[in-house]
């Protein structure tokens, strides 16, 4: 089967908080994706302006360590 011949596989990922982010990352990553030239578009949903969820919202300013995760998932 050809690329051309399979239809794209749209996801939609409610919440877009470290678990969002990383089942995207999981999936783009996918054996099927990588070998098989499975075409995945993915868009995020969370009810915030911005992504990253507790992180972002419920991490005290003190704790930087914790909030450095946001950088690891900008990646993503």
């Amino acid at each position: 089967m050809t690329n051309a011949s399979v239809r794209p596989l749209r996801v939609a990922v409610i919440g877009a908080g470290p678990a969002g982010v990383y089942a995207a990352d999981i999936l783009t990553k996918s054996n099927e994706v990588r070998d098989a030239g499975l075409v995945v578009s993915i868009d995020l949903f969370d009810q915030y302006p911005a992504p990253y969820g507790l992180i972002r919202y419920g991490v005290a300013p003190d704790h930087p360590r914790i909030k450095g995760i946001v950088n690891a998932l900008h990646k993503v």
